[in-house]
């Protein structure tokens, strides 16, 4: 475990939400958790059934990022997960009991709020939101970086920053709007433009960083900075992304609505490109994000999952 810097350890104290992605068979899942901070690490439960559960059975790797005011810390690391029905994991728990008590207590008392919500909410929440169905996640952070929208200001733990990037870039505007995919409740409540959460996957677990994002054609055009991007240590210029876009609430799950894309993704670093770098920071800048200090991330997604409250589906959209 690594000493986190005190602008880390700020963020991590007073953000709300960590976004949190496991490596999968067909590329991150990354979703949004309530969290905290205890002894150095990330407490968070997640449902026993979830994707992210499932993963981290065979694999302990997560990456992550937590949004502050003005910057964020990306993550990266391993987890331990603690579960009252599965006997494995009762050594362990026993022998973290300290740890495991100071961590439920901080993360009760600073998500007191959304367990005000689910009282509201007790007659409509399911069992696998409850405490019966969850299980208790400990993650060790092994390396950290504090980023802003203009690139890394300061990076702990071991990072092999590389990037690369296609040769020419052209854009794409054809093709049914990929949000169409979304029911038109979700798709309604997210924006064509604006803020969003890229992970990314690299020759490690990746990276989960701060965006921006437009749409065009059946693609969604990513912003970020070219030195986070770095961050994810690849060599290749295509790999595999999730996009998470949501709308959270401040108490209530149930009024939580987002979309996850995950697919095949280009990586564009435009002064990089042989061609197209015109075309490139033209779609960067509509995005919002810093013409010069950023790249793009063009991703065809294959799939889009969706959540509004409890409910969640999968909509599997061209690729």
């Amino acid at each position: 475990m690594i000493t986190l810097s005190q602008d880390a350890l700020e963020v991590l104290r007073t953000g709300s939400f960590c976004y949190v992605a496991a490596p999968t068979a067909r590329g991150p899942h990354l979703t949004p958790l309530v969290f905290a901070l205890s002894g150095g690490r990330l407490w968070l439960t997640t449902s026993r059934g979830s994707v992210k559960a499932r993963a981290w059975r065979t694999d302990a790797r997560v990456s992550g990022l937590v949004r502050g005011e003005g910057v964020s810390v990306a993550f990266g690391g391993r987890v331990r997960a603690y579960d009252l029905a599965d006997p494995d994991t009762w050594g362990p728990a026993l022998l973290r009991t300290p740890a495991l008590l100071a961590a439920s207590v901080r993360f009760t008392r600073k998500n007191a709020r959304f367990f005000a919500g689910y009282a509201v909410d007790a007659g409509r929440v399911p069992l696998s939101w409850t405490p019966p169905g969850r299980l208790f996640v400990e993650v060790e952070i092994e390396r950290a970086a504090v980023v802003d929208e203009f690139g890394v200001i300061e990076r702990r733990g071991r990072w092999a920053p590389s990037v690369a990037s296609i040769a020419s870039f052209r854009a794409r505007p054809s093709g049914a709007p990929l949000l169409a995919a979304l029911p038109e409740q979700i798709r309604n409540a997210l924006a064509d433009v604006g803020e969003a959460v890229l992970a990314v996957e690299g020759p490690g677990p990746g990276v989960v960083l701060p965006a921006r994002f437009s749409t065009e054609g059946s693609s969604l055009l990513v912003a970020i900075s070219r030195e986070s991007l770095e961050l994810a240590g690849c060599d290749r210029p295509t790999t595999r992304a999730a996009l998470a876009i949501d709308r959270p609430s401040s108490w209530r799950a149930r009024l939580m609505t987002g979309a996850m894309a995950v697919g095949d993704a280009e990586l564009v670093v435009p002064e990089l490109l042989s061609s197209g770098s015109r075309s490139a920071l033209e779609r960067i800048a509509r995005t919002g994000a810093p013409r010069q200090e950023s790249a793009l991330v063009r991703l065809r997604a294959r799939r889009i999952v969706w959540w509004s409250g409890w409910t969640s589906g999968t909509v599997a959209v061209g690729g």
